[in-house]
């Protein structure tokens, strides 16, 4: 018996509760019998469980000071162990005993797996203690800031010099915020581990008492990204950080983008690459999901990343959004961010005391710099305190730190054609907007700005007092409150590229309005270029196979410092690419782990139409104009899903089929739903294998048919024939599954490991499963195998339909209203399960909790209510209001709680609005097969039967609300009523506002 299998026994608590492992109460005697566990490990014996515990006391019972490392935490067990594991093998046992233990990791542009093993300690108490007044002192300046995300005061030098250098680091910022977000919140979330500690006592104490005194501080957002350039390991990288908060109300959200956002979600791309989607939640606040598991280490000589945002389809671009980007041709500022990183700094002047110079080897320095090495350039890296002086042949540049500075933004120009570039353009005149340290604009009377040529011996010109500027590269100088700062901009003037010709080899480009400057586009291998005057013909070398997604160039005149550029690929035709612009062939084998980085291309002025099915179940249709000339075929991600959750996720040939058209022309792919499948030949012998892979990935195995305290996910061993299963496991019925690493997942798969199998047919188990659900309360097992089957289904993002216990909880209203609740409430965090649970869960066992008739939520809510003993009333209401909310329907909650709703009347005009707005085309696809139904209430289907399912589906959801008997109800029943199901979400995806409105009108009359 492992360690924590131990403790948890000892101190009676449920190891498969979710709760963080440093509410575990771990006595000194406790943590010696846990490192004596691991001292004499081996990698075939340890409890993942047990690592992953010991990540967390570590970081609570033992880290005082520094940036905290793996190899630390390896070394601090001592004994045998480095003998018998490295610490990565060490590493990932921990993250395998954190899936385990259902730890929801820290997701930013990467998944933060160390830190979030880290932090699942709570605080660094040793640390706090033994620097008890520098903590307390550092935590009210930051209550102070009520801060939304760590970059609101991480880069506050009067705030983070509040620590010792020592605790300057990215784990004690993102734990300290943790702490200061609990406390403006009031929920108590640390207030026992304060406790637990007499010394830390008045930390809290004093954090509250302050709290009450703050007033709710106002704060203007604007894009947070900043470049790191990291010497880790002693070798120089630089990496882009993106500080989006996890939530955003929509004025902030506003000011992000720039533009008010009206839409549910918003997808935010950068280069193509989805890196995170903005949801609105029922709060009205939009939620940030982290979708991006990409290296975050960028080539700073590829130019400013295109960033843009897709809502409801329409791509709107952010050329703001990243303004700087380091320039290793040039001397840049960098400010000190930790041990051994450090940030880049626009202008001349920072805030912090530590800055450095990165320059390259034509500037020198009065100080003993060092060389580095990075992107195969050979630089000087000189840091210092005050003011130092750094000077060429031609210039002198002088660098003060300590001293108050400014941020702005030169507002860019770029256009349509050009996606990147090295410099930030203008059109004209730049426009230039200056924020202060807490993000706010800074009225353009309290500053002043002047221009020049680049590198000239020109005098510094007034920029308010000139009309028009020509061509070039400029510097900019903007002076405020005796505080200079400097940056550089190119005006590319009235510079136009028209495309005369686009096919999938070739196009001709020509550029008007250069005034003669020199422009030139480079050919590569996969490209030849020829040049007449002005115009430009492209041909894609054919043996290549491949698509340049960007054809780069530049702009200037010679000896003169030029605009470097990317330029949006010309060659247009129907085809999907991959990240390097390799053609996608058709029978190439796709997934939803290999979406990222594929690319829809269409021909200009020609109607590109993208059509998904079901491969198995094609009645429902989803057809997409593709209306830019590139487009991920990632942002089609939701879609996808849907349309796979209409057959069995776990019958390998479900996948769903996707046809681009243009016209008479066709091509056609294949979706699957997971990267890869299971061999169970050898399952008898207790081994699998995955099929036709060499991938070495994380797989579990999970029991069936057995007590809910068994249910818990048991790793694989991985062996040279494949995985072993653990003959311990006391159940002969499996489902194996893995966990998703860089999008890879394998399919979740029934395997058994004797000749001998008890079940029953599928459809019959679920309906046993079903009938049990009915008649038992919430404290019998069959209600505790439903609650650990969500679990592990939601901690290792499998399908809810894996498990027949949850598919069995769609069969009734009855069941499905107890089981919304009964889940939510044991969720840890409601936004999330109403947000994502919900929606997925929906989509995967094909019907709608809104179906739930208002007789059933009443009952469901009183005897969860009893369940809870009265305590959680307004949480259960507010778990149905928010849904119902998210969905456009809180009329619709009035209603079941009694209230009397009024609604217009569905008319003959607003159905005639509805057959325009869908179109011929959607029209012709529109599913055949509609639910049975008691009444029209005075819709006019009959005069419309082309959009028949339209109407008859918001009319049997709302006979259902309303517990009107029907002999085909939408609950239950074969396969046929689940194909009716499905019609019925796709009449509410296609159409909400219409479906919401006849509900409410078939309500009405009732």
């Amino acid at each position: 018996m492992s360690f924590f299998q131990t403790l948890t026994i000892s101190k009676n608590s449920d190891q498969d509760k979710k709760q963080a492992l440093w509410k575990y109460e771990i006595s000194d005697e406790d943590l010696d019998r846990l490192i004596s566990t691991l001292k004499y490990g081996k990698i075939y014996n340890i409890d993942p469980k047990d690592v992953c515990l010991y990540y967390a006391v570590w970081w609570k019972r033992k880290y005082n000071g520094g940036i905290p490392s793996k190899q630390e935490i390896f070394e601090s067990i001592g004994g045998n162990l480095k003998y018998n594991l490295t610490k990565e093998e060490f590493f990932k046992l921990a993250k395998i005993g954190a899936r385990q233990l259902g730890v929801k990791w820290i997701k930013k542009q990467n998944t933060l797996y160390f830190k979030t093993l880290l932090l699942q300690g709570g605080l660094p108490l040793k640390h706090i203690a033994e620097n008890k007044g520098v903590y307390k002192v550092f935590l009210e300046a930051v209550l102070e800031e009520q801060p939304e995300s760590i970059e609101d005061f991480i880069f506050k030098n009067h705030i983070i010099d509040l620590l010792p250098k020592s605790s300057q680091n990215d784990t004690i910022y993102e734990n300290c915020f943790e702490i200061v977000r609990s406390i403006l919140n009031d929920d108590g979330a640390y207030d026992s581990l304060f406790e637990s500690e007499e010394s830390l006592k008045e930390i809290s104490t004093a954090l509250k008492i302050k709290r009450k005194s703050l007033v709710k501080k106002k704060r203007q957002s604007k894009p947070k990204n900043y470049w790191l350039l990291s010497f880790k390991n002693d070798t120089p990288k630089i990496t882009l950080r993106l500080g989006f908060a996890d939530s955003y109300s929509k004025e902030a959200l506003s000011d992000i983008l720039r533009f008010e956002p009206t839409d549910r979600n918003y997808q935010f791309f950068m280069d193509d690459n989805l890196i995170c989607v903005f949801r609105k939640m029922a709060n009205g606040k939009y939620k940030t999901d982290w979708y991006s598991n990409q290296n975050e280490e960028r080539d700073v000589l590829e130019g400013i990343p295109y960033t843009y945002v897709v809502g409801n389809e329409l791509k709107t671009e952010l050329p703001e959004f990243i303004q700087t980007i380091p320039n290793l041709d040039e001397p840049s500022l960098w400010s000190r961010f930790n041990d051994n990183e450090w940030r880049l700094v626009k202008g001349y002047t920072v805030s912090n005391k530590d800055a450095a110079i990165l320059y390259p080897n034509t500037w020198k320095c009065f100080l003993p710099a060092t060389n580095i090495s990075i992107y195969d350039k050979i630089l000087s890296w000189v840091s210092f305190e005050g003011e130092v002086e750094i000077q060429s042949e031609n210039e002198e540049n002088t660098y003060i730190s300590g001293v108050d500075s400014f941020d702005w933004i030169i507002e860019s120009k770029r256009p349509s054609w050009m996606l990147k570039s090295n410099l930030t353009v203008t059109q004209g005149l730049p426009k230039i907007l200056l924020y202060d340290d807490s993000g706010y604009d800074i009225n353009n009377s309290r500053f002043t700005t002047f221009i020049k040529r680049h590198n000239s011996k020109e005098q510094w010109e007034s920029l308010s007092r000139i009309k028009n500027i020509s061509k070039g590269c400029y510097d900019l100088k903007i002076e405020k409150d005796g505080v200079i700062a400097h940056d550089t901009f190119f005006n590319i003037g009235n510079l136009k590229a028209r495309f005369l010709e686009q096919t999938i080899d070739t196009a001709v480009v020509d550029f008007t309005n250069n005034d003669f400057y020199e422009m030139k586009l480079s050919e590569t291998d996969l490209v030849e270029i020829e040049q007449t005057e002005n115009r430009y013909s492209l041909k894609v070398n054919k043996e290549k196979l491949k698509i340049p997604s960007i054809i780069k160039g530049s702009f200037g005149l010679s000896n003169k410092k030029k605009l470097f550029f990317d330029m949006r690929s010309p060659f247009q035709g129907m085809a999907i690419t991959d990240s390097d612009g390799g053609i996608i062939d058709e029978n190439q084998p796709l997934s939803l782990a290999n979406l990222y980085g594929l690319r829809i291309l269409s021909t200009p002025k020609r109607e590109t139409l993208l059509k998904l099915k079901n491969s198995l179940k094609p009645d429902v249709k989803i057809t997409k104009e593709i209306k830019d000339s590139t487009q991920p075929l990632i942002a089609y991600k939701d879609e996808i899903v849907r349309l796979l959750y209409l057959a069995d996720v776990m019958n390998h040939e479900n996948t769903v089929t996707l046809e681009l058209s243009e016209g008479s022309y066709r091509r056609t792919y294949r979706i699957s739903g997971f990267s890869h499948t299971l061999d169970v030949s050898n399952q008898l012998e207790y081994r699998v294998d995955v099929f036709n892979s060499s991938d070495k990935l994380e797989l579990y195995a999970v029991a069936l048919n057995c007590n809910s305290e068994k249910i818990t996910p048991i790793s694989l061993t991985k062996i040279e024939s494949g995985y072993e299963i653990p003959t311990s496991i006391e159940s002969n019925e499996l489902i194996v599954f893995s966990s998703k690493i860089d999008g890879k997942q394998l399919m979740p798969r029934f395997v058994r490991t004797t000749e001998f199998y008890s079940g029953i047919d599928k459809a019959e188990r679920i309906e046993k499963y079903h009938t049990n659900l009915s008649s038992a309360g919430f404290s019998d097992e069959i209600w505790k195998e439903v609650l650990s089957y969500f679990k592990i289904c939601i901690d290792f993002d499998i399908p809810f339909s894996t498990f027949d216990q949850l598919r069995a909880i769609s069969r009734s209203s009855n069941v499905a209203s107890r089981a919304f609740l009964y889940l939510g409430i044991n969720h840890h965090d409601p936004n999330e399960y109403i947000q994502n649970v919900i929606p997925e869960m929906e989509k995967d066992l094909g019907f709608c909790f809104h179906w739930i008739s208002k007789i059933d939520w009443g009952n469901a809510i009183e005897e969860v209510n009893e369940l809870t003993g009265n305590n959680y009333y307004n949480h259960i209401l507010e778990l149905l209001s928010s849904y119902l909310s998210l969905n456009g329907q809180t009329k619709l909650f009035k209603f079941i709680s009694g209230a009397k709703i009024e609604t217009n009347s569905i008319s003959q005009r607003d159905i005639l609005d509805l057959r325009q707005q869908l179109g011929e085309r959607v029209l012709k696809e529109l599913p055949y097969h509609s639910p049975k139904i008691n009444s029209t209430y005075s819709v006019q289907i009959e005069q419309h039967k082309a959009v028949k399912v339209l109407l008859r589906s918001p009319i049997a959801v709302a006979e259902s609300i309303n517990n009107i008997e029907n002999e085909n109800p939408i609950w239950g029943g074969d396969d046929f009523r689940d194909v009716i199901r499905r019609n019925i979400q796709y009449s509410q995806y296609l159409k909400p506002d219409f479906y919401n409105s006849i509900i409410l009108h078939v309500l009405n009359r009732n």
